[in-house]
């Protein structure tokens, strides 16, 4: 049975850390097996505005970027995406970032130096998608963790069940659970009905 941190906090909310919680749940009888964001090891990541797009002066499938992430000046990135365009809000990994199997350095791309990279779902590991970087909704803010942002930053447990303890086979028999044990109020969902 898997969770989401946040999820389970929208029906009850108990003033414990991740870590306990963790452990109060284990002591509870439901064993957690894992709890990992749900975005993974992505660190170093930010929200991008592309400033300027030309095309490289020495390739053809290539394009160098000024991206801006902030308050430090503008980045030259080196873009293969061919969806990158000026005006675009994207992810954009900064040097030192760490990604799924990647970690990110300044490179010299045929003559011309690139200080980040911009990314698709496939570096990200969101999906297998690797046609172009990921296009950001325009009020995105520039410079802010794209972690927290999208919210891949959310704990997701992982609980191991016994066959005795089916009421927990949905996050709502767990917070339940959580506030009998006198863990906070159990917040009922306002349910409206559909006419039709």
């Amino acid at each position: 049975m898997q969770f989401s941190e946040r999820w389970l906090r929208t029906l009850v909310d108990p003033a414990l850390s991740t870590e306990a919680l963790s452990h109060l749940l284990t002591m509870s009888g439901l064993e957690v097996e894992s709890c990992e964001p749900v975005g993974g090891t992505i660190q170093g990541v930010v929200v991008g505005l592309i400033r300027t797009v030309d095309k490289h002066p020495n390739a053809d499938r290539l394009k160098v970027c000024q991206v801006e992430v902030g308050a430090a000046a503008p980045l030259t990135i080196v873009c293969g995406a061919p969806n990158a365009a000026a005006g675009m809000k994207v992810p954009c990994a900064l040097v030192g970032a760490r990604l799924p199997g990647i970690e990110i350095k300044p490179v010299t791309m045929r003559g011309v130096e690139s200080r980040g990279m911009l990314v698709s779902e496939f570096e990200l590991q969101l999906s297998d998608d690797h046609d172009g970087i990921i296009e950001l909704p325009a009020d995105a803010p520039v410079g802010a963790n794209y972690a927290a942002w999208a919210k891949l930053d959310d704990p997701v447990f992982e609980i191991k069940l016994t066959p005795n303890r089916a009421d927990c086979t949905g996050v709502h028999g767990i917070a339940r659970d959580l506030a009998a044990a006198g863990l906070g109020k159990l917040k009922e969902n306002a349910i409206t009905p559909i006419s039709g």
